[in-house]
C-alpha cells in the first residue's frame, strides 16, 4: 500500500494497515491497493480503497474504542453482512454487493467487512444544491427502497442479530420495549441526565398500540439519514444505501418516512430516536450543540404520548 489518508496521512506502520493488507490481498491477488482514504464513521472506521485495476472498495473494521459502542451495536458488522446477503437476491438497485466479512486471522480482535463502493456523493454533501423536484424524487425512491426491503419477513421480532441467534420476541410490543430499555441502560451507564421514569412510564402506556403490528418486517430505522444515502451526481437519483447496521425485524413505520401513521406511533418512535441521538453524543464525544434541540423534541414527544388514552 502506498498511503492511508486520515484527512491527511496515517504512517505506513499504522496498526490497522497490516490487517487490511492481509485481508485484501487474497481476495484481489491480481490487484494492488494504490490508496486508502478514511472517513469519520462512528463507531466503526470506514475506508475507501482504490485498487490498481480501477476497482473501488469500501471497508469497515471493528471499532478501535469498544467503550463507544452501544449495546445494540456490538455485532454491527455481522448484522450488516447478514442483511446485505439477505437482500442481494432481491435485485434492489441501490443495495451494495458484499464481498466478505470475517475476523482477520492475523488480528483476531479485528473484524473486517468489505463491499463494492456505491458510486456517487452522500446526500448530506449536496442536499442544499438540489431542487425541490429532485428532493421529492429522492424521497420517492427512498420510499420504494424501504417498501422493498420491508417485503422480507421473519418469524420473530427484534434486532437482526438476536433473530440469527435463535432469540427474538413474538410481539413487536415486547421487542420495541426491549430496544428502548437497552438504550436507556446505555444512558444510565454513562450517567446521562434523562427523564427515565417518564420515558419508561409513557412507553409502557403506549405499548398497546404496537399490538397491531403482527408481522416482523426488515427495517433500517436510520435509512433516511442523509450521510447514508448516495446520490448519482449526474442523474440526481439514489445510487446506494451504505449503512445496514441498524437493521431490525419490526414495524416499517419506525423508519419515519411514510405518510399518515398514527400520532402515537410517530411520537413513540421519535422518542426512541431522540434518546438514541442524546446517548450517542455522550458515548462518541460528539459536539453538544444539537443536544438542547433534541432534548426539547424528546420532551415534546413525551407530552404527546401523555395525551394518549389506550
Amino acid at each position: 500500500m502506498v498511503s492511508v489518508g486520515f484527512s491527511g496521512k496515517v504512517p505506513r506502520n499504522n496498526k490497522n494497515t497490516p490487517s487490511i493488507d492481509g485481508f485484501i490481498q487474497p481476495l484481489f491477488p491480481n490487484q494492488k491497493v494504490l490508496d486508502i482514504q478514511t472517513y469519520d464513521e462512528d463507531p466503526h472506521p470506514h475506508y475507501l480503497l482504490h485498487m490498481s485495476g480501477g476497482t473501488e472498495l469500501a471497508l469497515k473494521t471493528s471499532t478501535r474504542q469498544p467503550e463507544t459502542v452501544l449495546y445494540h451495536e456490538r455485532h454491527a458488522l455481522e448484522v450488516e453482512a447478514h442483511v446485505l446477503l439477505l437482500l442481494e437476491p432481491s435485485g434492489i438497485w441501490c443495495i451494495p454487493k458484499l464481498i466478505r466479512c470475517e475476523v482477520v486471522p492475523s488480528s483476531p480482535e479485528v473484524t473486517c467487512l468489505l463491499r463494492y463502493k456505491c458510486p456517487g456523493t452522500p446526500l448530506s454533501e449536496i442536499k442544499e444544491k438540489l431542487t425541490s423536484e429532485e428532493l421529492k424524487r429522492i424521497d420517492k425512491q427512498l420510499g420504494i427502497t424501504v417498501d422493498r426491503i420491508g417485503q422480507h419477513t421473519a418469524t420473530k421480532f427484534g434486532p437482526v442479530y438476536d433473530i440469527c441467534m435463535g432469540r427474538g420476541e413474538r410481539t413487536w410490543k415486547q421487542a420495541f420495549l426491549n430496544l428502548l430499555e437497552s438504550l436507556l441502560w446505555n444512558a444510565e451507564n454513562m450517567l446521562i441526565s434523562l427523564p427515565y421514569f417518564e420515558i419508561r412510564h409513557q412507553a409502557s402506556r403506549l405499548s398497546a398500540v404496537f399490538d397491531d403490528v403482527t408481522e416482523p418486517r426488515l427495517i433500517l430505522h436510520n435509512i433516511s439519514q442523509p450521510s447514508h444515502i448516495i446520490i448519482d451526481p449526474e442523474t440526481k437519483d439514489i445510487s446506494g444505501i451504505i449503512d445496514f447496521t441498524a437493521a431490525t425485524w419490526g414495524d416499517v413505520l419506525m423508519t419515519d418516512i411514510f405518510e399518515n401513521p398514527s400520532l402515537e406511533l410517530i411520537s413513540g418512535y421519535s422518542c426512541y430516536r431522540n434518546v438514541l441521538k442524546i446517548v450517542k453524543q455522550y458515548y462518541r464525544n460528539q459536539p453538544h450543540e444539537e443536544e438542547l434541540r433534541v432534548r426539547k423534541n424528546l420532551m415534546s414527544d413525551l407530552a404527546s404520548i401523555a395525551e394518549y388514552t389506550p
